[in-house]
């Protein structure tokens, strides 16, 4: 049988409110393969969240759980999401050390609030003197998604991988311009879809930009020369 956490947020909970808070001294002892470890492990986290939240609801028999356990969680998210977004205030912070894991881990957070909103938010309860802000966000993503823009996709013929490391070396060499690489990659990537993925997350396809394999490395490459070669021949 399966073990399902009864709180499924600890980690990411424990990363944010401890590990890259700028007032404790775990932020200061991170070394770049620390940093590489949880780049990698944050969208797989966000993807077990997610798993293990749906099967701790539907293991509920009373509206008023599933609307406590969902209200939960959303409330959680938000907070640990304007954690992260505080943090860039303060001086210790340095996230320019972090390799893009504040924007990794704000992105990730962003798509799991955007999930809550979408599958449940018929059950979240919105308090509080930001609850008419909440309310008009859920409108809007929900509205997003029944005109079905997600369905409005460039097929992509590399792989997720691939097509990371083209996005980040576009945005290190400054063809593409944006306030961060997470916003070039959160603008581009849901409008893209590969031959064997139809929706591809940001935040997902953001972490294959680190640790390439030599395979995906040459493949892109082999696309670039391929772009370059055709532009040759106009």
């Amino acid at each position: 049988m399966k073990f399902v956490r009864t709180y499924s947020l600890e980690w990411l909970d424990s990363l944010v409110s401890v590990t890259l808070h700028p007032d404790k001294p775990y932020r200061q002892k991170l070394m770049s393969s620390d940093i590489s470890a949880v780049l990698e492990k944050v969208p797989v986290e966000s993807l077990q969240v997610q798993a293990e939240l749906t099967t701790q609801l539907f293991a509920l028999n009373k509206e008023s759980q599933v609307q406590h356990l969902v209200s939960k969680y959303h409330d959680a998210l938000l907070n640990l999401r304007d954690a992260i977004l505080s943090y860039k205030d303060n001086p210790a912070f340095k996230p320019e050390q972090l390799e893009g894991l504040d924007g990794l881990l704000q992105s990730c957070l962003e798509d799991l609030i955007n999930f809550i909103e979408k599958r449940f938010g018929a059950y979240i309860k919105l308090t509080g003197p930001n609850a008419p802000l909440l309310q008009g966000r859920m409108e809007l993503v929900q509205k997003q998604t029944a005109t079905g823009d997600d369905r409005h996709k460039v097929l992509c013929t590399l792989s997720a991988d691939q097509i990371a490391l083209i996005l980040r070396a576009a945005d290190e060499s400054q063809i593409l311009k944006a306030r961060s690489m997470n916003a070039v990659f959160k603008f581009i990537i849901p409008f893209l879809s590969t031959p064997h993925r139809e929706n591809l997350s940001a935040a997902a396809v953001r972490s294959k930009a680190y640790n390439p394999e030599e395979a995906d490395r040459d493949a892109a490459v082999a696309a670039l020369q391929k772009i370059i070669r055709k532009i040759q021949g106009y």
